[in-house]
């Protein structure tokens, strides 16, 4: 079995997170053959951070910001028309989706980076310009709309590599790709969200300064439909946890095919790592690249409390400094200014298997998070862990109520930003030694219950057997 595996700005350049999951999952399948699929932004030269397993036979890459050249016809007018006359504002995600579906089914072999050329487009921006944004300046109505389509098109066009079945580790433009693989090569498609795509966007455009207020409804709606359109052209839906699959629910109206396969690591070679007997401090472990994502400032700002209070503990943030390097340098900055350089250090990547026997507590700070691997790591260690309440951190802290769960808290959650919050809950488990014995044996039993990579492979091996054969 061949299996094409899309990612989008993950794999194999970025550390952490989807690709520690990717990576540990194709070496952990070698009966399986894998080709990877990387979609970036743009051309440009980068270093894997990952060496390729032998079961990885092709590796293959397409910018969604460049014009990809295709072998393929143009795209005829009367298909453009009929995308025209489909994509109706304001949209409806769902009747969309199905619309669309229909018309890629007839569209696989055609080459849609064409579309700007055609009347028919031409006809639909001078239709919704007029209806809706008049008193926009044109010209900037007109770029806004090719830049935001190129991506698109680059993705409806694009020739992937013959796959058996092809694993699209978000919706979005990954998703499109798959979607259209399947449909030319009559192949299956499953996605896997480790977030969900269009709620992020959603989050970023709301945030997004340059998006004009006229233009941000639209994009978040087309978003929508973009991950609507997948999960109906899907064979399987799978998601990390029950939060997320309850916003799956919203737009994929066949709730058969969604799943829950949580996150797996190797317990017993985290379980197996032993404490290091030298420390006489208490240790914090931040487990991370250092992106503004992880929000690495909100930790440093409740270090900074608990030193005020303790200065026998310490604090490690352990993983890449090199991915955005303006962030670490204001992050350095800060701890310089708070005058925290004797108690905290950046270790830069790591082996963080060496890392798990010197901490004492494991923290996370992110304002965004799926299911994050270094929570189940450590809690594999015996670590108790404090986390923002972002992702499925509540229910790995605190458990489900199902019972082929382990009841208990194993840690603490708080608000994103909330740095006092944060320093509170460290000081409460570095403070009580009965409370952090109880947490750190709960953490053990849920990961070995809930979270054992043989239960994830198993899952995902059954779902692609199902839809291959």
């Amino acid at each position: 079995m061949r299996v094409g595996i899309i990612f989008e700005g993950t794999f194999p350049y970025v550390t952490g997170g989807v690709s520690s999951w990717a990576n540990t999952m194709m070496r952990s399948m070698p009966d399986i053959e894998f080709t990877v699929i990387h979609i970036s932004a743009k051309p440009e030269k980068r270093i894997p951070k990952y060496k390729f397993s032998s079961n990885i036979k092709d590796y293959f890459e397409f910018s969604l910001f460049a014009k990809y050249k295709s072998k393929k016809k143009p795209l005829p007018c009367s298909i453009t028309k009929e995308i025209a006359e489909t994509i109706v504002y304001p949209f409806d995600e769902k009747y969309m989706s199905v619309k669309l579906y229909e018309i890629l089914k007839k569209a696989y072999n055609y080459d849609f980076t064409v579309i700007p050329e055609s009347d028919a487009y031409w006809d639909f921006l001078e239709s919704i310009y007029k209806k809706f944004i008049p008193y926009e300046d044109f010209n900037y109505f007109f770029w806004n709309v090719r830049s935001m389509l190129l991506p698109f098109m680059n993705a409806l066009t694009v020739d992937l590599p013959v796959c058996d079945l092809y694993h699209s580790v978000t919706t979005g433009y990954a998703g499109l790709t798959a979607l259209m693989s399947c449909l030319k090569y009559n192949k299956p498609f499953i996605i896997t969200e480790h977030g969900i795509y269009h709620r992020e966007r959603q989050l970023e455009l709301l945030r997004a300064k340059w998006v004009k207020d006229e233009y941000r409804t639209g994009w978040i709606r087309l978003f929508n439909t973009i991950s609507a359109l997948t999960y109906y052209g899907s064979s399987a839906v799978t998601t990390l946890f029950l939060k997320n699959q309850i916003i799956e629910k919203e737009l994929c109206d066949d709730h058969k095919k969604l799943s829950i396969i949580p996150n797996g690591i190797n317990y017993e070679l985290f379980s197996s790592l032993g404490k290091s007997k030298e420390q006489k401090t208490f240790n914090l472990g931040l487990v991370g690249r250092v992106v503004e994502i992880k929000d690495i400032k909100t930790a440093i700002k409740a270090f900074k409390l608990i030193n005020e209070y303790r200065k026998d503990i310490y604090f490690f943030i352990i993983g890449p400094t090199d991915e955005e390097p303006e962030y670490f340098r204001e992050c350095q900055n800060l701890v310089q200014m708070l005058d925290l350089n004797d108690y905290l250090s950046f270790t830069g990547s790591v082996d963080v298997k060496q890392w798990y026997p010197k901490i004492d507590l494991a923290v996370l700070s992110s304002v965004s998070e799926g299911q994050p691997l270094a929570l189940l790591e450590a809690m594999a260690c015996g670590i108790p862990v404090v986390a923002t309440d972002v992702g499925s951190c509540s229910e790995i802290i605190f458990g489900t109520s199902g019972d082929d769960d382990v009841h208990g808290a194993c840690g603490e959650v708080v608000n994103s930003k909330d740095f006092v919050g944060l320093s509170k809950a460290i000081l409460k488990f570095a403070n009580d030694p009965e409370l952090y014995k109880n947490a750190s044996q709960i953490a053990k039993m849920r990961v070995e219950k809930r979270y054992e990579l043989k239960n994830m492979l198993y899952s995902y091996r059954k779902i692609y057997e199902s839809v291959v054969l």
